[in-house]
């Protein structure tokens, strides 16, 4: 039942992301929520973020908080903006789900592309452009840092913890 569930799970998670892909309008991210957590200069990184990455970001921030009530207020604010690296440039909805079902491990972080190989790129090195742009606006190292490595934690616990939730979307 444990597989089947996951499998009900996974399959669900994929038709929401072809409709809200195409159907943006269904959904509302919780900006108040995210507001409430991120300062001034990262709320501006999350408003740039797409509309779907943002729900993305509130639905993930919610079940990490719901498992680990006790999450640093840096982990929080890293759950708001783990995708934030995506926000470069738009997705086109075909783009979005492309990427999702494939996407080649040997495209180089720059220079930066266009078209689906951009959308790519984007989704292979989104962890660090996200890094980056926290940096560059000031942010907090430790934020940038849970973001640069939530999908490959090698040791970071609290990357780790925010690999473990957002995987379950």
């Amino acid at each position: 039942i444990g597989d089947g569930m996951s499998l009900l799970t996974k399959l669900m998670n994929i038709a929401g992301r072809i409709t809200y892909a195409f159907l943006p309008s269904l959904i509302q991210p919780d900006d108040g929520f995210a507001r409430h957590y991120l300062t001034g200069a990262e709320y501006v990184l999350y408003a740039k973020m797409d509309l779907r990455d943002r729900h993305h970001a509130c639905q993930v921030t919610k079940m990490l908080l719901r498992k680990y009530p006790q999450a640093s207020l840096e982990l929080i604010r890293a759950a708001l903006l783990h995708d934030v690296g995506k926000s470069s440039s738009k997705y086109r909805p075909i783009h979005r789900i492309l990427v999702h079902l494939y996407t080649p491990k040997d495209i180089p972080i720059s220079p930066r592309l266009h078209g689906l190989k951009g959308a790519q790129q984007r989704n292979l090195h989104h962890d660090r452009y996200g890094a980056d742009l926290i940096l560059n606006s000031g942010g907090d190292a430790a934020v940038a840092e849970i973001v640069a490595r939530h999908h490959v934690p090698n040791g970071h616990r609290e990357a780790a913890m925010l690999k473990e939730i957002d995987e379950q979307f």
